[in-house]
């Protein structure tokens, strides 16, 4: 399948912190805690590209620009990946996944858990981007991944109690997940720019091929 400028440019702009933490691994340089480090930009990444993909829908209602659904998968997609590595930093670099490790932590700390709920929810939606399952699932594909609002909220939850008196991410990621939502209620749903200068439109063109 080709993958049109967009879809390649988002690709991209995604691995980037896979990349760059993994440079710096290599050079021994990413921190003093360097597990520590892996969990907050894996967490981070994760939850800012979910709610990039949230903001898809309701950009392409407003511009009418088809490039915001073309990327709105592959963010989400992406949301997962990272989503995934930071639950393996933590039970497979940092507790070398040794049950009698895990279960004690998970047992003790509720934000480990919702952790573990979110992830848990995102699986079956990452799952149900493949053609073949959406086509199986018909109208219970749109339902499935209805539960993105959930998983988010989760997520957000999740961050709020492993931040330990950190309040500043937490508001940022509420506010983006809130205006987020927003966008997709009367009356701002049917909010939408009738006139899209020509330089929008050839730039989406461009972008889509």
């Amino acid at each position: 399948m080709k993958l049109t400028r967009i879809q390649i440019i988002v690709n991209l702009l995604s691995l980037l912190p896979a990349i760059f933490t993994g440079f710096l691994l290599i050079q021994g340089s990413l921190s003093a805690n360097p597990i520590q480090t892996l969990t907050v930009i894996t967490g981070r990444t994760a939850i800012y590209l979910l709610i990039f993909s949230l903001f898809c829908t309701p950009l392409n209602n407003i511009f009418k620009m088809g490039v915001f659904i073309r990327i709105r998968k592959t963010a989400g997609l992406y949301a997962f990946y990272y989503s995934l590595t930071h639950f393996l930093v933590f039970s497979v670099v940092d507790y070398e996944l040794n049950l009698s490790w895990i279960f004690p932590e998970l047992t003790q700390k509720p934000f480990l858990q919702i952790g573990l709920a979110a992830l848990t929810l995102l699986l079956p939606l990452a799952l149900s981007s493949l053609q073949i399952i959406k086509k199986l699932l018909g109208i219970w594909w749109k339902r499935i991944h209805n539960f993105v609002y959930l998983i988010t909220a989760l997520i957000i939850v999740h961050i709020i109690l492993a931040s330990k008196g950190d309040i500043i991410d937490p508001v940022i990621l509420g506010g983006l997940f809130l205006f987020a939502l927003l966008l997709r209620i009367n009356p701002l749903k049917t909010l939408s720019i009738r006139n899209l200068p020509q330089w929008a439109r050839d730039l989406n063109t461009f972008l889509i091929q």
